[in-house]
């Protein structure tokens, strides 16, 4: 939006500079006397010369505003994504383990997410530069972990049988855009009843795409808490909101 305005802005001024500098010359050769630097006395010659100077003045300022407009238009955006799970920071997810026997290994299947509020999140794709991002895409792969329900608004890209779903994906599409200096909120999030497969080893790998960009990849590490510790945790995230 600032570029846009900067750059209607350096049209109208520089516009206005080129004519007023055009009409100065030419009245300068036509009424002023002035030679334009020419060895002649002949004022048709330098009032032709003094056009020829303002046409090509108004031509060049021409192209290197057209240039301009095109940078501003095909400029390259800056994507990132927050994903902001109730109880955690923002990108920091943090969950307590559902109680009771899921807190132990059971055979192949490790404890999983207590399924409450908090294991919904909020999904929000930003775009700090002044460029529009086109075509954007999020796509959200479960590492050492499993067991990811359906998602409205988010498509199923992989499964393993014994796991479930591994990665999900939403597809702005190409009428879609996340203007510059601006936010989009995405298709919420849950992981409730999603197991640990991996102790120690779990994530979230975010990858962001759209049109002109190389894919930006973030990897989110998932810890799952039992009861003891989600309370040490619960008692760190409430000193931390006081800091802040």
């Amino acid at each position: 939006m600032n570029l846009l305005r900067n750059y209607r802005l350096l049209t109208t001024v520089t516009t206005l500079v080129t004519v007023a500098v055009g009409t100065v010359i030419v009245l300068g050769a036509t009424l002023g006397g002035w030679k334009l630097g020419l060895h002649t006395d002949d004022r048709a010659i330098i009032v032709n010369t003094a056009l020829v100077i303002d046409t090509c003045m108004l031509t060049a300022v021409a192209a290197v505003l057209a240039l301009l407009a095109y940078r501003a238009a095909t400029g390259i955006p800056s994507l990132d994504i927050a994903i902001t799970f109730n109880f955690s920071f923002p990108n920091e997810p943090v969950f307590e383990a559902a109680s009771g026997d899921d807190d132990e290994v059971i055979g192949d299947e490790w404890r999983r997410i207590a399924s409450y509020k908090q294991s919904w999140a909020t999904v929000t794709l930003t775009n700090s530069s002044a460029y529009a991002a086109k075509n954007p895409g999020v796509r959200i792969q479960l590492e050492g972990l499993g067991g990811l329900g359906e998602h409205q608004g988010w498509e199923q890209v992989s499964f393993v049988t014994s796991v479930g779903t591994t990665q999900i994906q939403w597809d702005g599409g190409t009428d879609s855009i996340v203007h510059g200096q601006w936010s989009r909120t995405l298709p919420t999030l849950n992981l409730a009843d999603v197991r640990e497969l991996v102790p120690g080893g779990t994530a979230l790998v975010v990858t962001i795409v759209a049109d002109g960009i190389t894919p930006i990849v973030k990897r989110l590490p998932v810890r799952i808490l039992n009861a003891d510790e989600y309370t040490v945790y619960t008692e760190e995230r409430a000193r931390r909101f006081e800091l802040i």
